[in-house]
C-alpha cells in the first residue's frame, strides 16, 4: 500500500506545484504534513489505523521525495550548474539516509522493540527540516530565480 500510493503521491504535488502554488511551497506543506503523520503515528494501534497512516504517510513521503530534487533544479540561475548544485544537494541528504535507518534501530532497541523513541525521532527530525526549508525560503538570496535573469 506504501509503494502504491507512491504514483499519486509523486504526481498530484508535482502537478500543484507546477501549476498553482510552486515547488518550494509545495515542498514546505509535505515535509510539515510528514512529519506531523508521523508523530500521529504514535496513536496506531490496530491495522485499520496502520493502513491509514501508511496511506497518508505514503502519499506525503512520496511528494518530499519527489519536489526535493525539482525545488533544488528551481533555484538554481544558471542551467549549467544545475547538475552541480543538484548533486551537492544529494551528497547532504545522503548523510541523513545512511545514518537514519542506525539511529532508529537503536532507538528500538533502547525501547526494548518499542516504536515511540524511532517515531519521536522521526517527527522531530521531519519538522526541523521543514524549518531549515522555512528559514531558507524567508531568505531573500534564496528566492527562485527565473532563467531570464
Amino acid at each position: 500500500m506504501f509503494n502504491a500510493v507512491g504514483i499519486p503521491g509523486r504526481l498530484v504535488p508535482a502537478v500543484i506545484a507546477d501549476k498553482f502554488v510552486g515547488h518550494f511551497n509545495t515542498l514546505i506543506f509535505f515535509a510539515a504534513a510528514a512529519g506531523v503523520v508521523i508523530y500521529g503515528w504514535i496513536g496506531v494501534t490496530d491495522v485499520a489505523e496502520f493502513y491509514v497512516f501508511s496511506i497518508i504517510y505514503g502519499f506525503c513521503a512520496n511528494a518530499v521525495q519527489t519536489l526535493f530534487p525539482t525545488t533544488t533544479s528551481k533555484l538554481v540561475i544558471h542551467e549549467t550548474k544545475m547538475g552541480v548544485r543538484v548533486g551537492m544537494i544529494s551528497s547532504i541528504a545522503s548523510l541523513a539516509c545512511l545514518a537514519g535507518p542506525p539511529i532508529a534501530g537503536a532507538l528500538i532497541d533502547i525501547n526494548d522493540g518499542k516504536f515511540l523513541y524511532a517515531q519521536l525521532f522521526g517527527g522531530t527530525t521531519m519538522l526541523l527540516g521543514t524549518g531549515i526549508l522555512l528559514f531558507a525560503k524567508a531568505q531573500p538570496f534564496w528566492q527562485p530565480h527565473t532563467r531570464d535573469e
